[in-house]
């Protein structure tokens, strides 16, 4: 299903029927590079389109508005975290040792695209025709986490679970610690926001010696 922000009637647009990929991806491309230098709330179409070398027009072909290209975005870059982390969860090790594999991978993802990352944390709440787009992209990437919950389940490494509560509850605290670090990296520093995630969640979720949490 094609994930678009919900707009208003009277602001749909004409549509390519057969749009060209590679100009869709030069106003993605033009949109990121943007975003690293200001906000993407101060950016104006206008700025996007020039980057892009495209018309204005030519960016309404492709996207309804600029939160249609943001949430286009975000569907780009959730796709990219998550094949991260599935290849950071590859079947090497406990189900911890998988795990902080997969920590390093949002850390450094989250710290390769700051002002974005930031950016959707505090203003991704978009709605869109699959609902609000945090949440499609947080079950993104829970989704990713949930078969090696699974199995240290079925191992006794994790204590007895749902697993779908135990990933929405990583990606969330992950989340708001990564946040957290990006705003305040002049007193924390990347491994401390590491080993303070990696200590919680090993508190809440693994299996002591005797069957009982460590």
């Amino acid at each position: 299903m094609k994930i678009r922000a919900v707009q208003p009637a009277a602001r749909q647009r004409r549509r390519l029927r057969t749009p060209n990929p590679l100009v869709r991806q030069q106003f993605l491309a033009a949109a990121a590079d943007l975003m690293n230098r200001e906000k993407f709330q101060a950016l104006r179409v206008e700025e996007i389109a020039e980057r892009a070398g495209l018309s204005i027009g030519t960016f309404y072909l492709y996207f309804e508005s600029k939160d249609d290209l943001f949430v286009s975005l975000v569907i780009e870059y959730t796709g990219l975290l998550k094949r991260r982390l599935e290849a950071a969860l590859e079947p090497e090790g406990t189900a911890m040792q998988r795990l902080v594999r997969a920590l390093d991978a949002y850390l450094d993802f989250v710290k390769e695209n700051e002002r974005g990352f930031l950016y959707y944390r505090d203003l991704g709440n978009v709605e869109t025709t699959v609902g609000p787009l945090s949440g499609w992209a947080n079950e993104q990437t829970a989704s990713a986490l949930r078969p090696v919950l699974e199995e240290g389940v079925s191992r006794g490494e994790i204590r007895v679970s749902d697993p779908v509560l135990l990933a929405q509850s990583l990606v969330g605290l992950t989340q708001h610690l990564a946040g957290f670090w990006l705003q305040n990296k002049d007193v924390y520093q990347r491994e401390q926001i590491k080993a303070a995630i990696q200590d919680l969640v090993a508190r809440g979720i693994e299996e002591g010696e005797d069957g009982t949490r460590t």
